[in-house]
């Protein structure tokens, strides 16, 4: 490894202990307040199993978001804490004093970590940099759809829709946006680029696993 000076920036971690984890968890019930309470116990639960074997039950339930948003927040540690770059980057050269150095690992390294946190943040939706240009649009439609026939369009449903889900015993038969003639046009708009955005994300997860897997042993420091 060759050694650069240590930087001291403002880091942002992932945390259990999340207001907006709160107040989602007393959503649809009929005490706020002792779901809060409940949720504190597993907070507590959580942190204690992140103290024993480095991980808790909230993080495997999506581990593949928990990844997507770990992996880059600790590359970004990493980046700006590091005390120094792989040897086997930059070229070494002789200074004024006759001395050999390498100190162009530094910003190759930089570069090399910088385009793994950007992949890493691709891949995730929330903080992916490419949006559906059609979202705003759809969302208006969905909503226009969901006033005038109902949650799923159930208010699309045919009798005999209906009398199979009496059969069933309860649900209803989902009815999409597409169908009314209306709503075609943003319906397939916007699906066609979410197909486009899925497969930009996927191809960015692949290129991240490709870089991980080439710089495996180089993160640490």
């Amino acid at each position: 490894m060759c050694f650069k000076q240590k930087k001291r920036l403002p880091e942002r971690t992932l945390n259990i202990w999340n207001r907006h984890d709160f107040a989602m968890a007393g959503l649809g019930e009929k005490s706020r307040i002792i779901a809060m309470i409940k949720h504190f116990g597993r907070c507590l639960k959580w942190s204690g199993q992140r103290v024993v074997r480095g991980y808790a039950d909230c993080d495997v339930w999506s581990m593949f978001s928990y990844l997507q948003e770990l992996m880059p927040d600790m590359l970004r540690h990493l980046k700006d804490n590091r005390h120094g770059s792989p040897s086997y980057l930059g070229e070494n050269y002789t200074n004024e004093d006759g001395i050999l150095v390498n100190d162009t690992c530094h910003a190759e390294w930089d570069k090399i970590l910088d385009q793994m946190i950007f992949l890493w943040r691709e891949t995730d939706e929330e903080t992916c940099s490419k949006k559906n240009p059609y979202e705003d649009e759809y969302m208006k439609a969905f909503s226009e759809f969901d006033e005038k026939y109902g949650f799923l369009g159930e208010k699309l449903q045919t009798k005999a829709e209906l009398e199979e889900n009496k059969k069933r015993g309860g649900g209803g038969t989902i009815h999409f946006m597409d169908e009314i003639p209306e709503y075609k046009e943003i319906y397939e708009k916007h699906r066609e680029e979410d197909e486009k955005l899925e497969k930009y994300r996927e191809e960015c997860k692949d290129e991240a696993i490709d870089m991980l897997k080439e710089y495996f042993f180089s993160l640490w420091d």
